[in-house]
């Protein structure tokens, strides 16, 4: 659900009761850590997880880690991750915010290439020289 859509609920909200199940409703919707919601989209997309790991250019054991959550992935292994499962920008922003990482930012440069690459379904491989003609680090 859209944050706008729960906004518009949660003004709409008269009572106690309806209050309750607000909050259930964003208990049962919110994670607690990038790996919790990544692995949720992995399983909604019907991905395979060794496959999102080839195509992120993580070394393995570490995005390993990461999935399962004993390693806190950094904003650049959080793209990675979203651009390899074939996120869209929602999706992204959405791992972004969970991870408290920076969203991605229409005034950067370096994230608006990365934004577009995401609207074109570009891998990381394609990405990264995009990145890289236009002298922005890659991701990494």
């Amino acid at each position: 659900m859209k944050t706008r859509d729960l906004e518009n609920t949660l003004n709409n909200v008269q009572d106690q009761k309806s209050l309750t199940q607000y909050i259930q409703t964003i208990q049962d919707i919110s994670y607690d850590s990038f790996h919790e919601y990544f692995n949720q989209l992995i399983q909604e997309k019907n991905l395979n997880r060794s496959e999102i790991i080839e195509r992120s250019g993580i070394e393995r054991t570490y995005c390993y880690h990461i999935l399962n959550g004993t390693k806190n992935p950094s904003r650049d292994k959080i793209l990675c991750l979203c651009i390899a499962c074939g996120c869209n920008l929602e999706e992204t922003r959405r791992a972004l915010e969970i991870s408290r990482q920076g969203i991605l930012y229409a005034k950067n440069t370096r994230d608006t290439y990365i934004q577009f690459a995401i609207n074109q379904h570009l891998s990381v491989i394609e990405t990264n020289i995009l990145l890289s003609q236009h002298h922005e680090n890659i991701l990494g």
